[in-house]
């Protein structure tokens, strides 16, 4: 008799925990099914993932050649060219001192004087026609079109890629100088020597040109051996 008046209430306990279990079960399963879920945004059928920033490293300064051995070294040999040379580094052909291997900035003043000008154009992105079609890497042929008509700047000198593409403006102080130059007829080759379709913060990137008369820039682009940042040309390491 004690065992008929005990059982009823540890049936109904069990079918009450039983119960609450279940109930925490399908509470819980939305939130796995949640967790489970992609975060990104899958690529819709037809359209292309855009394509990867590329944040290329910068030679440190101990790279670059140091002031003191500019007057000394950034100097022209027995022809009368200048003994610089340009290598290919960190996605940028960049002018190098044989004796030291060490860089030289394309805003280095001697540059000049020695018939080199370098000119950095800002504010070019991916979306101009030139950019998109591979027409600014490095060593690509550009050219500089004077417009002496043009309203805003009379010594104004537009850039151009292969095919006419336009690329951008001269700044104003280098244009200032080199349209003299070219309006005595002056012949001069230019090529891009660093294209950046941006910038770490996503804004669009620049084009570096370097322009001298076309033997100076045949003698710049000069294969030399494979050389080591830092190491004079030829030495091994």
């Amino acid at each position: 008799m004690e065992f008929l008046l005990i059982a009823p209430p540890l049936v109904i306990l069990a079918l009450c925990v039983s119960g609450l279990v279940a109930a925490r079960a399908r509470a819980a399963a939305p939130s796995r099914i949640a967790s489970a879920t992609p975060t990104s945004t899958p690529t819709l059928p037809g359209r292309s993932a855009p394509p990867a920033r590329v944040i290329r490293p910068k030679p440190a300064p101990a790279h670059y050649l140091p002031s003191e051995d500019w007057d000394e070294l950034l100097v022209t040999d027995g022809q009368g060219l200048p003994t610089l040379y340009l290598q290919m580094h960190t996605g940028e052909l960049r002018l190098t001192e044989p004796t030291t291997g060490k860089l030289v900035g394309v805003g280095n003043h001697h540059l000049r004087r020695l018939g080199i000008w370098t000119v950095d154009l800002g504010g070019v992105g991916v979306h101009k026609t030139a950019a998109r079609e591979g027409l600014l890497l490095p060593g690509s042929p550009v050219s500089l079109v004077r417009e002496p008509d043009n309203e805003r700047d009379g010594n104004a000198i537009a850039v151009h890629a292969a095919a006419g593409r336009p690329v951008g403006y001269v700044n104003k102080r280098t244009a200032a100088g080199l349209s003299r130059l070219l309006d005595t007829g002056t012949m001069l080759d230019a090529i891009s020597i660093a294209f950046a379709s941006s910038d770490t913060n996503g804004r669009p990137g620049g084009v570096k040109v370097l322009a001298a008369s076309p033997e100076l820039v045949r003698h710049l682009l000069r294969e030399r051996p494979a050389a080591v940042l830092g190491t004079p040309a030829g030495v091994a390491c």
